[in-house]
């Protein structure tokens, strides 16, 4: 099979895994994470920046079109957390493009997921902190999406301004989530290494 063909399908299924996973943790069984990018995460370690910042960025157009069929309003301004999700992938591929490395030990391994973690971790914290603040400003945040919704209107009855509470209320839930995503992808992206064979791209 082609290099560019077998890119193609791995991306194709991780936009769709994605989506179950987090229609699965989030929308079934209302656990207060999101889970939408642990396949983003895999796509990078094992095909390399481009197709990571593909799935990330993708995966919010899925997730937006398909508000009304899940039950929810159509919400446009979800399109633009497909900011957050190439961060994420961009973050990973900082250091996922050092792989050797990745393997010298189990610790050397665990410290670099964890620095993935942080990093991507600051990224989501200011770029959803961002959007919510300009969706705060045009209308209420939907109920669905507590708990940043609920962490937000705790940091307002504190007197905290409005662009600081949209920023505090992503702290618990981003570090918990990629902390959560981060170890889950390289754990993927491992079994697919296992299961494919070892990936090949470059570090562009």
């Amino acid at each position: 099979m082609k290099t560019w063909v077998k890119t193609l399908l791995i991306c194709l299924a991780a936009e769709l895994l994605n989506f179950v996973t987090a229609f699965l943790f989030y929308d079934t069984l209302h656990i207060p994470l999101f889970f939408d990018t642990i396949f983003t995460v895999a796509v990078t370690f094992y095909c390399g920046l481009i197709p990571g910042l593909c799935v990330g960025a993708f995966y919010n157009v899925i997730s937006t079109l398909s508000l009304p069929l899940r039950g929810y309003t159509f919400e446009p301004y979800i399109f633009l957390f497909g900011i957050c999700g190439m961060l994420v992938a961009f973050a990973t591929w900082l250091f996922a493009r050092n792989k050797e490395e990745f393997k010298i030990s189990l610790g050397i391994t665990v410290l670099y997921l964890v620095l993935i973690s942080v990093v991507s971790s600051a990224f989501a914290v200011i770029s959803s902190g961002i959007i919510d603040y300009v969706r705060f400003t045009l209308a209420e945040l939907p109920d669905r999406l507590a708990p940043v919704k609920n962490f937000t209107d705790s940091f307002l009855s504190l007197n905290f301004s409005l662009l600081a509470s949209c920023f505090l209320a992503q702290i618990p839930v981003s570090i918990t989530d990629r902390l959560i995503s981060t170890f889950a992808g390289y754990g993927v992206y491992r079994l697919a290494v296992k299961f494919l064979g070892e990936e090949r791209w470059t570090r562009l």
